[in-house]
């Protein structure tokens, strides 16, 4: 085989490739973007669900600390909450409605419906459900 007819079987291979490999590489993109969504709101509700936790079990009563572990909560989910669809935010702080010297806990549960349906990738969901909860002790030598 002789150079020219080579040459004659590479033209065009480069636009081959491409119009191979772009999709697949824009898909790869998107996946990326994704997971990554994925991961931040997965972080954003465990930070929030740490810190709601904590403040509630600083309170004198479980009224107060539901409303200083939602304003806490609401106030870290700024930026998260654009992505939820839906945020539910269950606050369990019976554990300080217990006479002093009983040992109890506070619960922060945090669910999250994440859409992804903008991406629309073919096989990732449109929707993903994250839940987060974190438990703090109460102190129970704490006068309340």
């Amino acid at each position: 085989m002789t150079r020219a007819n080579t040459r004659q079987y590479t033209v065009g291979s480069v636009s081959m490739e491409a119009v191979l490999i772009i999709p697949a590489f824009v898909v790869f993109l998107v996946l990326v973007v994704g997971i990554g969504r994925i991961a931040m709101v997965r972080d954003e509700l465990h930070g929030a669900s740490v810190g709601g936790s904590r403040v509630a079990s600083l309170a004198s009563d479980s009224s107060q600390a539901k409303l200083q572990a939602e304003r806490l909560v609401n106030e870290h989910l700024k930026s998260a909450k654009s992505l939820c669809r839906q945020l539910d935010i269950d606050i369990d702080a019976s554990a300080l409605d217990l006479p002093p010297g009983q040992p109890g806990a506070v619960r922060v549960t945090l669910d999250c419906t994440l859409t992804l349906g903008d991406l629309s990738i073919p096989g990732l969901p449109g929707q993903i459900h994250i839940n987060e909860t974190f438990t703090t002790d109460v102190d129970p030598y704490v006068l309340r």
